[in-house]
């Protein structure tokens, strides 16, 4: 069968081909970590990768903004309508070597996509923001699991928002409790603060200290599917005896 190549794309699809690909040589891949569009982790070295549907300046810019935060930093693009023998792509080649920025473009077919490493990525020389680096892999520990799509738009799951589901499907079980009952049954630390500061308006105070829920358990289940797959199937309440 003859593999078609598309043309027209959301820069989103980048991301199954590219996380395939860094999976198979053994990373850990979290996408939508904090400003980067995907996090690659192996032997403790933590690697970035930006996507964008083609080459252009704005894709320099946040490469050489990660350069602040791991060692090794790659942009992702998909593959030119004229393919590896477009002009822009070499020069786009030439300016990402002088700035140590590596080079991954995805062949984008109708039933197969496969990506392509066309430049190495060499250890930046830019001295290390800790701070930044430490605030990415801190939300990376947090998580659950990898709920994101790299570079897609709109609501991105973050540890935050996946505590705040935990305690959500927690009042499921029990309807209400405090934020010390709801810890001891595996609640995030900050239980209490999310409680209260009720961003997503998911709860509400019934007196004080006391918590339930205050919104439709389908619409929760419809919009975050798969985090609230995994903590239903992962909370368990013990049995009190009488």
């Amino acid at each position: 069968m003859t593999l078609r190549r598309i043309t027209t794309f959301k820069e989103a699809d980048l991301y199954e081909p590219l996380q395939k690909w860094l999976v198979n040589q053994g990373y850990e891949v979290q996408a939508e970590v904090k400003s980067c569009d995907v996090i690659a982790i192996k032997d403790d070295e933590m690697t970035i990768i930006e996507l964008k549907k083609s080459f252009n300046l704005q894709l320099v810019y946040q490469c050489l903004d990660r350069q602040k935060m791991a060692k090794y930093v790659y942009a992702t693009i998909a593959l030119p309508p004229k393919g590896k023998k477009n002009k822009k792509l070499k020069e786009a080649i030439n300016l990402l070597k002088r700035l140590g920025i590596g080079l991954m473009i995805i062949h984008m077919y109708d039933t197969s996509s496969y990506l392509e490493v066309l430049l190495e990525a060499k250890p930046s020389t830019l001295r290390i923001n800790k701070r930044k680096k430490k605030g990415v892999l801190k939300e990376i520990e947090k998580r659950t699991g990898n709920y994101n799509v790299g570079g897609k738009a709109g609501k991105i799951i973050s540890s935050y928002r996946e505590s705040a589901i935990h305690i959500f499907c927690l009042l499921q079980k029990i309807e209400s409790g405090s934020p010390a009952q709801l810890i001891k049954l595996g609640a995030p630390p900050n239980t209490g603060n999310i409680l209260r500061d009720n961003h997503y308006e998911w709860f509400h105070k019934k007196s004080r200290g006391l918590y339930t829920f205050d919104a439709d358990f389908k619409s929760i289940e419809k919009s975050y599917p798969n985090v609230v797959e995994f903590f239903m199937d992962h909370i368990k309440i013990p049995i009190e005896d009488d």
